[in-house]
């Protein structure tokens, strides 16, 4: 029961001790774009800010990864194993710094680009912004001392994204549009499920537009964006608005991807 007790509270210290560091360190931006063509290489700059109360030293990695299903989760994927990465075109200048408190780390990031085939394709990559691990645990090594010690240490992951000029078809489609309200729910929830068909990565804004059959009266609810990778999906919920009067209501969900002429709409009626 003691043992117990004792490997709850490390959990707990662990757990604690990584929302310290993580509120301690700011790096942006959170995403890069780059839109090079094959045999091409640009710098962009990120920022790493220690604002702790001690040095830190930290380290910048890359990583290829691929975003499966509609949730949008970034899972990495082993370098060179993955058809979309661009891990290996990229590097960090500084890779490995020390920083004070107080102080911010301008890094750039170098992205060349190989001049053959393949390089006219949309690819993607992750930075990883490290910070070096810290043991804090006892150093004593008698038999009354336990071997575990906390390490504290965090990584930010920065999303970059390489479009070439060559590819510029953009588009989306709304692969579904429904009511998943639960009796748990406090207002009407929406979901929409967006399918990039396009060849080029996309940025979209989503909204609402609700308008009363009963009266007329109409309104936007605007959603938070997301990018799609080709190939990919994406689900975005709305919650209506709390009061809505009850009646019936027509729906319109559209989703703006950046395309000069379309938009991607569907439509949906409720009762309220």
């Amino acid at each position: 029961m003691k043992k117990r007790s004792f490997f709850s509270a490390l959990l707990i210290i662990v757990v604690f001790s990584s929302g310290i560091l993580a509120q301690s360190v700011s790096v942006s931006p959170s995403r890069l774009y780059f839109k090079e063509p094959p045999g091409g290489y640009k710098s962009q700059k990120i920022y790493v800010t220690n604002n702790g109360k001690k040095s830190e030293t930290f380290q910048v990695l890359f990583h290829d990864f691929r975003s499966e299903g509609n949730k949008g989760k970034t899972q990495v994927v082993k370098d060179g194993e993955y058809e979309h990465g661009c891990s290996k075109w990229l590097s960090a200048s500084p890779a490995f710094f020390d920083l004070a408190p107080g102080q911010t780390q301008e890094v750039d990031i170098l992205m060349q680009v190989p001049n053959t085939p393949e390089a006219n394709n949309s690819r993607w990559a992750v930075a990883l912004v490290k910070l070096s691990k810290e043991n804090t645990g006892p150093q004593d090594k008698g038999s009354n001392v336990t071997g575990m010690q906390i390490i504290q240490t965090f990584q930010f992951l920065i999303h970059i994204f390489q479009t070439p000029p060559s590819v510029t078809f953009k588009q989306a489609d709304i692969v579904s549009f429904k009511d998943i309200t639960t009796p748990q729910d406090e207002s009407k929830v929406l979901q929409i499920e967006v399918e990039n068909t396009g060849d080029a990565i996309i940025d979209c804004a989503p909204y609402l537009d609700v308008v009363n059959m009963n009266t007329g009266e109409s309104r936007r609810i605007k959603g938070k964006g997301f990018t799609v990778l080709p190939g990919g999906k994406r689900q975005v919920r709305f919650m209506l608005p709390k009061g809505l009067p009850k009646g019936k209501y027509n729906i319109l969900g559209v989703v703006d991807y950046g395309s000069d002429s379309d938009l991607a709409g569907a439509e949906l009626n409720i009762d309220i």
